[in-house]
């Protein structure tokens, strides 16, 4: 893990939204091998403000995700989100708490961990790095979902070729939590 050599995967300054504020604002997705010990340690610190996730083995779950996604302000982190890597009894879980019955018969990755520093919300850049993620991730051919109980990520996923399934689910930091799901086809 080299913090001063890039990959290339997605090093960009991009604004889908046209906004003052995004152009101020430097995105970035990576490998979590290709990030710093300290890129890692401020996600890992960003999440657990969120206060929305365990922290039970969240170091490696961290370590193990597909990608990561960050977003900069004037240097400081203030966004971030991710495509994870599963453990099946999770996926498991998740399905039976929303009620699906389908089988898992096919790959699964998870967008998650998404968590803007409060002062930053609704600027676009929770949309910008799941945008972006979801961009880079055309080389899974199966299934990604997510969960959430946010008005404003369900409304994203919805207008990003997500289909709810289910019901709504109590969890044990939201409720009225709904499971997406979208086919990603090679």
């Amino acid at each position: 893990m080299n913090q001063h050599t890039s990959t290339g995967l997605a090093t960009y300054q991009e604004c889908f939204f046209g906004s003052n504020f995004l152009d101020n604002c430097y995105f970035e997705i990576k490998r979590p091998a290709d990030c710093s010990i300290t890129e890692l340690h401020y996600f890992y610190l960003l999440l657990r403000k969120g206060n929305k996730v365990s922290p039970v083995d969240l170091p490696l779950k961290i370590l193990s995700a597909e990608l990561l996604g960050f977003c900069y302000q004037n240097k400081k982190l203030v966004g971030i989100s991710a495509i994870k890597k599963p453990g099946i009894s999770y996926l498991k879980d998740v399905r039976k708490k929303a009620g699906v019955r389908i089988g898992i018969n096919k790959p699964f990755l998870e967008i998650g961990y998404s968590y803007t520093l409060a002062s930053f919300r609704q600027k676009g850049i929770s949309s910008t790095l799941k945008t972006m993620l979801l961009q880079k991730i055309t080389h899974h051919g199966g299934i990604l979902f997510s969960t959430t109980a946010t008005p404003s990520s369900q409304r994203f996923l919805l207008n990003n070729g997500f289909r709810p399934c289910g019901n709504p689910y109590q969890g044990i930091y939201d409720n009225n939590i709904v499971y997406f799901e979208r086919n990603i086809q090679l």
